[in-house]
């Protein structure tokens, strides 16, 4: 399960970092708290998890919460992406929208092995 984590946190970091790029981010696409041009930039909060993905060089020590939870947020940020592109993404077969598809798999089968936690409200 963390191989596969791990492995698929790769497509939307590659991703926002060519986004980045293109942005022509004069610290080389990691955030830098400091920047008054990071804090302004439109990609402020996605190149922050990208910086924090970099942070953790080696994420095979990063318990699986925490992996997931990167995950849940790259999900998030691949569709907010492909928003505009207006296509089915439950049928679509492009790139994006299967990674989404196999992406959201994952988290499901992760979290359907978590213990029960008494403490969330079940809906």
């Amino acid at each position: 399960m963390r191989r596969q984590l791990i492995e698929a946190l790769t497509y939307p970091r590659l991703l926002l970092l060519r986004i980045i790029e293109e942005q022509d981010c004069p610290h080389d696409s990691l955030f830098e708290a400091t920047s008054d041009r990071c804090h302004q930039c439109d990609l402020n909060r996605e190149c922050h998890w990208a910086t924090c993905l970099n942070d953790f060089a080696d994420l095979k020590d990063k318990p699986l919460y925490t992996l997931n939870a990167s995950l849940r947020y790259g999900v998030k940020l691949v569709e907010s992406m492909n928003s505009e592109l207006q296509h089915d993404e439950s049928m679509c077969t492009c790139e994006a929208c299967s990674w989404v598809r196999d992406a959201q798999r994952l988290i499901e089968e992760f979290e359907a092995r978590l213990a029960p936690n008494a403490y969330r409200p079940v809906h």
